[in-house]
């Protein structure tokens, strides 16, 4: 910084005021000294810049090794902190080894806050980041979020909508596919709780019957989720779902059983991430993630706490955006579909004896 004031012939303050935006200089003035910074090739010290101000102007961003698309929320979280002076740092981890470090980046100074994605119910990284007190802000909730920073989707909102949008053209039999969770870094995830929650609610406010299937992320015959349909639900003709790979696979056999959706059976999917949904014939409807404006105003609300903002915690829902597809129709008037599938009238495809799972326990019918 000496080498340009020199060049330029200005006081070293003034340099510093260029290069740190902190006071208005002459533009004329600001001029040369921004040329003599690139003429000399002078960069700051990033680290220096830390020590001195004990900040580090870098944000983590900590999220649990699984297959969910995240690029969205990664993406708008980064172009966020950017535009108001912060980097941000990948810290992907499994949830065990998450809670041990998710204080340790704060304590080391290797970030001034942590943004936490796919939380939990009873998240322990938050657990330790309040005891630590450690700035953070959460891009979903817990189940108890009093006093902390969070931005999250309305999940409660897209699933009624969706479940009432079925109910409204006839469907009386529904069923929710959720994926299994258990025994992955994503065990105790709140998104599907909320979701199947306010599923259940609505069947009992309206009247209508339904079916919760979790079924996990494979090839296995747990996951054939036309078969268990046929099997433990076959009065179902529409499906709400919050697993995009089961929809596809279900689209699948159906195709190859002589099904067709939505003649036989409406599909519409909550918070629809996955670029397979943009694949499926028909194209399904679906409610998209807003990860963009997620990952935006999460990175906002805790680069706002850490230059200084005290009173309420940001806490917001945003609500998904609904994409028309064409896998809605009303409901069948006829026998359903895969009533006539279970007496063997749909042809060959999908077996429905033998070697299948019974529905998960989670699966009880309401």
């Amino acid at each position: 910084m000496q080498e340009v004031a020199d060049h330029v012939n200005v006081s070293i303050s003034t340099v510093s005021f260029v290069v740190n935006n902190t006071k208005p200089v002459a533009p004329e003035t600001r001029r040369k000294v921004l040329e003599a910074i690139e003429e000399l090739g002078y960069r700051r010290n990033a680290m220096a810049r830390a020590l001195a101000s004990r900040r580090s102007r870098i944000l983590c961003l900590m999220f649990p090794l699984m297959q969910h698309d995240l690029s969205s929320f990664v993406e708008a979280a980064t172009a966020a902190a950017a535009d108001l002076g912060y980097s941000l740092v990948l810290w992907p981890k499994h949830n065990h080894d998450a809670a041990l470090d998710v204080t340790s980046v704060i304590e080391a100074g290797l970030a001034d806050g942590v943004l936490l994605l796919e939380v939990q119910l009873d998240d322990e990284r938050v657990t330790r980041l309040q005891a630590g007190g450690a700035p953070f802000a959460l891009i979903g909730r817990t189940r108890d979020a009093s006093g902390i920073d969070y931005v999250d989707i309305d999940f409660e909102r897209s699933t009624r909508e969706a479940t009432e949008e079925l109910a409204r053209r006839g469907h009386r039999h529904l069923a929710l596919v959720l994926e299994d969770m258990d025994g992955t870094p994503l065990a105790g995830y709140a998104p599907p709780s909320r979701v199947e929650q306010t599923f259940r609610e609505v069947l009992t406010e309206t009247g209508l019957t339904g079916r919760v299937f979790t079924v996990p992320d494979t090839d296995s015959p747990e996951g054939q989720l036309l078969g268990l349909l046929a099997r433990d639900a076959p009065e179902t003709t529409g499906v709400v779902a919050m697993h995009d790979t089961a929809v596809a696979r279900l689209m699948t056999a159906m195709r190859h059983s002589g099904l067709k959706a939505p003649e036989d059976l409406s599909v519409i999917a909550v918070e629809s991430t996955s670029v397979i949904a943009r694949l499926l014939d028909p194209p399904l409807t679906r409610y998209v993630a807003p990860g963009d404006e997620l990952g935006r105003r999460a990175a906002e609300a805790l680069i706002s706490r850490l230059e200084g903002r005290t009173g309420p915690p940001t806490q917001m829902l945003v609500a998904s955006h609904l994409l028309q597809g064409a896998t809605l129709a009303d409901a069948p008037t006829a026998r359903p579909p895969l009533d006539r599938l279970v007496a063997g009238s749909a042809g060959p495809g999908v077996s429905t004896e033998g070697g299948l799972a019974t529905a998960l326990p989670a699966s009880s019918g309401t």
